[in-house]
């Protein structure tokens, strides 16, 4: 008469059978989520090394005062790019905040980064559009617009991605009357950019005040 093994298996390797199971089951998803955060910090690490697709470079642009501004005018200083549009109902006006806020968190003996917010949308955004909108944030958010020529540019630049999407209730009208209908659906990262317009680092947007500040400081320079 045939025995029936497992019935007879020690209760000792049923144990360690389960253990075995139970490290199975916690390792993997560790081992997942630890491959998601060495993946995010290795492609920031390429974006900031490619060479030959480069993040960046020379933009022409349209300040709030209708001035027209290009890399040049901060020559020198860094700066810290944000693309988003006035019309943005969260995300652009909490990475505005959360910049403002870091900016007060920076030591006082290094040098600030000149925030430059660019917007996506030049049809709605208007110079004196964008510049009230910055100046609800801080007085130190340079907002810039310009042609949907120089916009797209820009964008192209800097590899943002970006999307309209119509209100399916108002139908396609972008007239005056509809301009309020759609919105822009894009990507969201701060660029900081060193005094020679060159990609130095890329912070995520949904960071806190605290975070944002902290991965600021290493790059600035003493006053």
């Amino acid at each position: 008469m045939a025995r029936d093994r497992s019935a007879a298996r020690p209760a000792r390797s049923r144990q360690s059978t389960s253990r075995r199971a139970a490290f199975r089951l916690w390792a993997v998803p560790t081992l997942v989520i630890a491959g998601l955060f060495a993946g995010a910090i290795g492609l920031q690490t390429l974006l900031a090394h490619r060479h030959k697709t480069p993040i960046g470079g020379p933009y022409t642009l349209i300040d709030s005062a209708n001035h027209p501004t290009t890399q040049a005018r901060f020559a020198g200083r860094q700066t810290l790019i944000y693309f988003g549009y006035t019309h943005c109902l969260d995300v652009c006006p909490l990475t505005l905040a959360t910049v403002a806020q870091a900016y007060t968190l920076l030591p006082s003996e290094r040098q600030r980064p000149v925030p430059l917010f660019v917007t996506l949308d030049p049809e709605r955004d208007r110079p004196e559009d964008i510049g009230l909108y910055t100046r609800r944030f801080s007085p130190e958010i340079i907002g810039l617009t310009g042609t949907a020529a120089q916009i797209d540019a820009v964008a192209k630049a800097f590899h943002v991605t970006s999307h309209v999407t119509i209100d399916p209730m108002a139908g396609h009208d972008m007239s005056d009357e509809g301009k309020g209908d759609y919105r822009i659906d894009h990507s969201s990262v701060l660029y900081l950019m060193d005094g020679q317009n060159h990609l130095q680092a890329i912070l995520p947007a949904d960071s806190s005040p605290a975070a944002v500040a902290r991965a600021l400081t290493p790059y600035l320079a003493k006053r």
